[in-house]
């Protein structure tokens, strides 16, 4: 029995699996990234159709009308402004949507967990600053 040919044939072997390894990890971050898009955009587009709905129930005042031209455009805004809103964290969806389709794929839940930590961390500090007037002595409450 050959030693040479029995080592050769074993670390062969191991590199093989090393690189389908490596190619399944890449693989898995692939989807993760492609998971976190669709959660945005599917909350880009659930975050447009409110701001339509919710335009649809303010009524004209019929002082100023630009016509299909002014519906066109305002639909494009609220496109845009949907977008926008998803991309700052906007009403939470995606980061819920996102961390139930990790758990549906396998991942581990550290790095959905880890986004919705930061996120839950972001909202705290921008809120948890407050100021307080007691008498005539002004009291700031800082984390």
């Amino acid at each position: 029995m050959d030693v040479k040919a029995t080592v050769l044939n074993s670390i062969e072997h191991a590199t093989a699996g090393r690189a389908e390894d490596v190619a399944t990890r890449a693989g898995r971050e692939k989807d993760i990234k492609k998971v976190k898009e669709l959660a945005k955009d599917f909350e880009s587009i659930f975050l447009e159709q409110m701001l339509r709905t919710m335009r649809s129930s303010i009524q004209k005042s019929g002082l100023v009308d630009g016509g299909n031209a002014e519906e066109i455009y305002r639909s494009m805004l609220d496109s845009e402004y949907a977008k926008l809103m998803a991309g700052e964290g906007g009403a939470g969806l995606a980061q819920m949507i996102e961390r139930q389709l990790l758990q549906t794929m396998g991942v581990k839940s550290e790095a959905s967990s880890d986004v919705a930590r930061k996120s839950a961390l972001n909202t705290y500090q921008k809120t948890s600053v407050s100021t307080l007037q007691t008498g005539r002595k002004e009291v700031t409450i800082k984390p």
